[in-house]
């Protein structure tokens, strides 16, 4: 005769097969979110419905730090090499995590108070874009480099409007000194030639009365010549309630103390904390918060560090690292600086900001395929879409073409 298993066993071979079963979802997510990130956004998407926002943002931290110390190991033993963003150069030096260098990105002096222009003058380019034009009157002021990135700090031509001049330059940089693979990259637009443009989806940001939003750049907008570049927008709804507002339409009303972009009628754009900095007006044409400032007053706001769900929602912590985006201002307002990259922490993200000249900035979409940004090439009357990440961000390349579903930012040319 059988005996039936004592209460001790059956609660023992319960929280075997409990955890047998989370470590086949860690295993399958951690597979598809690098093979198939579009395929791994779902996935979440779907858990998020069946257990919960707040149960996948740790499931999703448990995955990004397993992967992020396969990543470490691997890159330790010279198997793999940083993920880099468009013609930057392979690495030719760069920090050992055993035996990290004396400085600190603490120490790094302020980009107001950066070392004479010729200190970076023979640092080689990062990126080769054809055609360069013949004159650039306009180039961001030169950083000083956080570590021996080649390259690092120093601006490229990026993007050029339809008569040649240079729009935006890029570069890139190495925040973190634990994580030698992990490399930002920062995009600088000059407002004075370029306009941002803020778009609702077509579902996201979320809301039950919100009257249909097309999803869709303007089809002038979207002319060869005119459209330059398409990046990615904020957090869902559900996941922190942020607001956000494009021409008129309301899709969740602005909380007081986070940190907002705003765009003005005249095309000028704002960055700040909403109740303090602006507050509601007609004048704005459009509004997007994710959270609280991360750059305010160029420093790092404390409210970075503590992952408080109230002002960050439930997504993955800002500790743990996975690809991560901000928008960010230079202190005239006249610069935008979009920056994203791989294995960044809040305070990767956050460093890269203040490297790169940004004094006012917010982060925006984390996690693989939602962090998105593509250069737009007029090809005769085509439009050729370039991934800042080509290795990465691969994946419906053309997804801000159509009617998408989630909020995105586009830039166009002209004042």
């Amino acid at each position: 005769m059988n005996k039936r298993a004592s209460p001790g066993r059956r609660i023992l071979r319960w929280l075997l097969g409990a955890g047998l079963i989370a470590g086949l979802v860690l295993v399958g997510m951690f597979a598809a979110l690098n093979r198939w990130p579009s395929l791994g956004a779902q996935g979440a998407d779907l858990l998020r419905a069946a257990i919960g926002d707040k149960a996948v943002a740790a499931l999703e931290a448990g995955v990004f730090t397993v992967q992020d110390s396969f990543q470490q190991w691997s890159y330790d033993l010279g198997w793999t090499k940083p993920i880099l963003p468009a013609g930057a150069p392979t690495p030719v030096a760069v920090f050992s995590t055993a035996t990290p260098p004396s400085m600190t990105l603490a120490a790094t002096p302020s980009p107001s108070l950066t070392a004479p222009a010729q200190a970076l003058t023979t640092l080689p380019p990062i990126l080769t874009v054809s055609p360069i034009p013949t004159s650039t009157p306009w180039q961001p002021a030169s950083l000083v480099p956080l570590t021996s990135l080649r390259g690092e700090g120093g601006w490229s031509p990026y993007i050029q409007d339809a008569t040649g001049r240079t729009v935006a330059y890029l570069t890139s940089f190495q925040p973190d000194l634990g994580r030698a693979y992990a490399v930002a990259a920062v995009v600088a637009f000059d407002l004075h030639l370029t306009r941002l443009h803020f778009v609702l989806g077509t579902v996201q940001p979320y809301a039950p009365n919100s009257p249909p939003r097309t999803g869709a750049i303007p089809t002038a907008d979207r002319a060869p010549g005119v459209l330059l570049a398409m990046f990615n927008g904020g957090f869902k709804a559900q996941q922190g309630q942020f607001g956000a507002m494009a021409d008129g339409v309301v899709a969740l009303p602005a909380r007081e103390g986070l940190g907002t972009l705003a765009i003005g009628q005249e095309g000028d754009v704002h960055i700040g904390e909403w109740g303090v900095d602006m507050i509601a007006s007609p004048y704005w044409v459009a509004w997007r918060q994710n959270g609280p400032l991360v750059i305010q007053h160029g420093a790092i706001n404390p409210r970075v560090y503590n992952d408080s769900p109230s002002d960050w929602g439930y997504v993955v912590g800002g500790g743990s690292p996975t690809w991560r985006s901000a928008i960010g201002l230079s202190s005239d307002g006249m610069t935008l600086y979009y920056v994203c990259g791989p294995s960044l922490t809040i305070e990767a993200l956050a460093d890269s900001l203040i490297a790169a000249g940004a004094t006012e900035a917010i982060q925006l979409d984390i996690n693989p395929y939602w962090v998105h940004f593509v250069a737009v090439r007029t090809d005769g009357k085509k439009l050729t879409l370039e991934p800042l990440f080509p290795a990465q961000m691969n994946d419906n390349i053309d997804r801000y073409l159509w009617n998408y579903t989630r909020d995105y930012f586009y830039v166009t040319a002209g004042p």
